[in-house]
């Protein structure tokens, strides 16, 4: 898939609320295939950061993957750090517990980041399946 259909769906995703500081598309490698920054914000880490960041976040969430037979799917994972709030969200292929992608969002402290992403971004995923494939 082009980048630029993935910097397509994170902006999509940024829309989503004004609380979204950042979303990042990775693959099951933990590479970055794309981001997008709020209009106006300065990021608290580098690119490099960033990519180590999306790196680590993938490796947590497929070290989860031990635990589906018990737990089920990770739906989302939600992290809360002084200066923002981060979250995880697996993508996998429909009907399949394969994981193919993970979008990656920080916001902002104080933000219901649990609401957006049941109410708004899984809702958006489930629609627009396809674009993930």
């Amino acid at each position: 898939m082009p980048s630029s259909h993935f910097t397509q769906i994170c902006n999509e995703v940024l829309k989503m609320s004004r609380s979204i500081r950042f979303v990042g598309i990775a693959n099951n490698l933990g590479t970055l295939l794309s981001t997008s920054y709020r209009e106006g914000l300065t990021p608290f880490m580098t690119k490099e950061e960033t990519q180590h960041y999306a790196l680590q976040a993938v490796l947590r969430a497929a070290i989860r993957e031990d635990f589906i037979s018990k737990l089920g799917m990770l739906k989302h994972s939600i992290g809360t750090y002084d200066r923002l709030i981060r979250a995880t969200v697996p993508v996998a292929i429909k009907g399949s517990h394969d994981v193919k992608l993970f979008i990656l969002l920080s916001f902002d402290v104080g933000t219901d980041v649990k609401d957006i992403i049941e109410t708004e971004l899984l809702p958006y995923i489930d629609k627009n399946c396809e674009l993930f494939s």
